[in-house]
């Protein structure tokens, strides 16, 4: 038995935190809350939950999440401020987080472009909001990972959106399977959630979460209240959604009266032969004709989500025949003669060949290192997505255009040279690859820009079933898959070399790399500093956290501004 302390103690150095006893702290109570909630014990899961949200170790988790994790962390609310130093971290702690005589402040509304034009409305509340909010979500989470839908991928731990789509590959490829297909989205989903309908199937947390849903919204120092919705940029909003949504797959039919999966061929009646698949507020619908599409599920699903104050975009749900083929989260689904091939999307590949072209108009006399290191990420970031599709052809299309963009952006930077000076200037051969663009940094290392044929195509091995990270006896499928999808994830040789050696763990807390969050995250750490004679070999390497990396640091002399 262990005990997770829940005083008052003052938090001294942020420096001092033993990471690794505190995810464990965590991950044992949640995987508590799991097993109470897969036993129905819902007396037992309420009082986990509210042990979980008084709990230090769930405080600092939540803490180090907010701001040091998170891709907003250094986005402030109305108040204007942000964690980003040690010493702020330790003084948001001290200061109590505690739900009771909580009240949160308003959301500062902000503004995000959309692909088609519009802007997408976010709600940033303040830090400490934040922080309160990825508490309680770090409670609710683990009771309805034992509930969710086996085939609901969005926002949810250990699941990304190529689970969803391979899910829909699987249900449309090979003999029998259905044809016709529901291509839905819901209006306005965070937007117009009802509150009453949501905040009904949360039995614990209710008044704190009333209030964040109620605490309105700030645009241009005007306050307005909010009735309806959850704000995109809340931490616990994508979970709240999730809850509100749940049970859209049973109405078809996909589980027994004992819980097990049922395949689509195997249900009877209407439901026969009709699978969805839903990521957060997009979801498909696949059923053997059109008529079922039309008779049965478009009116049970419109029913569904009145009862939650949403409806269907009728602009964007549309019912197709999978010849025609249909696009979901980037990829177009299609089949061509007796095959379905998951494609990267056109109007995708032109976005994306776009910012290159855009951004190589911007740089015309930036210096080549300055270029590859720009268009390198972009470019790997992009191909690594569209990857595990049938990819190879779009792949090499974009090399060919981004060629194409580069010989005309060397050629303009000497229109007096000869051709074959500007090719053998900024190109290269190595190997069989002709033509690798290439430059060189301030110090005089030569450096490559990577194309997109250098990222292999392969397939995606989907999340299997209900499996989740919270329950504890799958721990040792989370293990191995979390391991493959992390040495998958890196490019580096020398750094896949380091994660293999120390078996995926971080060489100071002993905690394990979680592909999910932590990728980002991961530094190399000198065993013997530079400055005192280190080199940059693999047996003078180590992997670290980062935050562990700075907290080594603060310990030894090394104080960093921001961390």
């Amino acid at each position: 038995m262990k005990a997770e302390p829940t005083d008052e103690r003052r938090l001294t150095s942020w420096a001092d935190i033993d990471w690794a006893t505190t995810e464990e702290n965590v991950r044992r109570m949640q995987g508590r809350i799991f097993r109470a909630a897969a036993a129905g014990q819902h007396a037992k899961v309420k009082n986990l939950q509210k042990l979980m949200v008084r709990s230090t170790s769930a405080k600092l988790l939540a803490i180090r999440k907010v701001t040091q994790q998170n891709t907003g962390r250094n986005t402030p609310g109305i108040d204007g401020v942000v964690c980003n130093t040690p010493q702020a971290r330790v003084h948001l702690f001290n200061t109590g987080l505690h739900l009771q005589g909580y009240r949160p402040q308003p959301v500062r509304r902000v503004y995000i472009p959309k692909s088609n034009g519009k802007q997408r409305p976010l709600g940033i509340p303040t830090i400490r909001d934040r922080v309160m909010q990825a508490i309680v979500k770090m409670a609710l989470e683990a009771e309805w990972e034992s509930r969710f839908e086996a085939n609901s991928y969005g926002f949810r731990p250990g699941r990304c959106t190529m689970d969803a789509v391979v899910a829909i590959h699987r249900n449309l490829n090979g003999w029998g399977t259905s044809e016709w297909i529901l291509d839905a989205d819901i209006s306005g989903c965070f937007d117009n959630i009802d509150h009453a309908s949501l905040l009904a199937r949360l039995p614990v947390f209710t008044t704190t979460i009333r209030r964040w849903l109620k605490a309105g919204v700030v645009e241009l120092g005007t306050t307005r209240t909010t009735d309806t919705g959850t704000p995109q940029g809340g931490i616990i909003s994508p979970l709240l959604a999730n809850v509100a949504l749940d049970g859209m797959e049973r109405l078809f039919g996909a589980e027994s009266s004992s819980g097990r999966q049922v395949v689509p061929a195997l249900r009877r009646g209407t439901n026969k032969g009709v699978s969805l698949v839903r990521y957060a507020d997009d979801f498909v619908v696949a059923a053997p004709n059109r008529a079922v599409l039309e008779g049965h599920v478009l009116p049970v699903l419109g029913c569904f989500l009145s009862e939650r104050g949403l409806k269907l975009n009728e602009i964007k749900t549309r019912i197709v025949h999978v010849d025609e083929g249909f696009d979901f989260l980037g990829f177009n689904i299609r089949r061509f003669g007796r095959k379905v091939l998951t494609k990267p999307q056109k109007e995708k590949v032109a976005l994306h060949l776009r910012s290159i072209r855009d951004f190589l108009v911007g740089n015309r006399q930036a210096p080549t290192s300055i270029v590859i290191g720009e268009l390198g990420p972009v470019i790997r970031g992009w191909s690594n997505y569209y990857r595990y599709g049938a990819s190879k052809e779009v792949l090499q299309y974009a090399d060919y255009r981004l060629w194409q963009m580069l010989w005309r952006w060397s050629l303009r930077r000497h229109h007096n040279k000869p051709k074959k000076w500007v090719k053998a200037h900024y190109f290269k051969q190595i190997g069989w690859r002709d033509w690798v663009f290439f430059g060189r940094t301030d110090t005089g290392k030569e450096i490559t820009l990577c194309t997109h044929s250098e990222i292999p195509v392969k397939r995606f091995v989907k999340v299997k079933g209900r499996a989740t990270p919270m329950n504890p006896d799958e721990s040792a499928y989370w293990e191995k898959r979390g391991w493959e999808r992390l040495i998958d994830a890196t490019y580096s040789k020398r750094r896949k070399r380091l994660l293999q050696c120390q078996g995926g763990v971080c060489a100071m807390c002993g905690v394990r790399f979680d592909h999910d969050e932590d990728t980002r995250f991961i530094d190399m750490h000198h065993d013997r500093s530079r400055r005192s004679g280190g080199s940059d070999q693999p047996d003078n390497l180590m992997a670290v956290h980062r935050w562990c990396h700075h907290g080594h640091h603060m310990r030894n002399g090394y104080r960093a501004a921001e961390a």
